[in-house]
């Protein structure tokens, strides 16, 4: 779910901090990356299972978080920590504590958890009914967006361009 995980991130973010000094680039592309890791480790590595491995763990926001401490400095450090913010809300956004095999991994050995299973599939498009929570979430992510574009005038002036170049939500 996409829509779902942008907006929720953002949502949880600026409802926890608020406009600070918070580049939400970041988060957005954190908010993210758990799927897009797991999808690619998983053409690789893995097959079966809930399609939520290695990059669903806490075990990986943590790694993430401390390779972003460790490489940067300054403002650049402020604006990648973004990445293991959003990164987090993604995992609350997917309930992984309803799966500790893989939200606590290694802590219970080696194996994930096998369900709950990732809907992401062709029967998304296929047969949209038997997945309407799904695609609820994936609504329900839009309208975060969009209040987000509406509540910050993103369409005015060139709101859209200042905040593509530093990911800032201004008043």
């Amino acid at each position: 779910m996409l829509l779902w995980h942008l907006g929720v991130g953002a949502a949880l973010v600026y409802v926890s901090l608020g406009r600070r000094r918070i580049d939400y680039r970041a988060v957005l592309l954190g908010a993210v990356l758990p799927d897009l890791v797991d999808g690619l480790v998983g053409l690789v590595w893995f097959e079966g299972g809930a399609g939520r491995w290695i990059a669903h763990s806490l075990l990986a926001v943590v790694a993430v978080a401390v390779v972003i401490l460790v490489l940067t400095r300054g403002a650049a450090r402020l604006a990648l920590f973004g990445i293991a913010v959003g990164w987090l809300t993604h995992l609350v956004a997917d309930g992984m504590w309803q799966a500790p095999e893989t939200f606590l991994w290694p802590g219970f050995g080696s194996a994930f958890a096998e369900v709950p299973r990732e809907p992401y599939s062709w029967a998304l498009l296929r047969d949209p009914s038997s997945h309407l929570w799904t695609w609820a979430g994936e609504l329900a992510g839009l309208a975060i967006l969009a209040w987000f574009w509406v509540a910050f005038r993103l369409g005015h002036e060139d709101r859209a361009k200042l905040f593509a170049k530093d990911g800032a939500l201004r008043a």
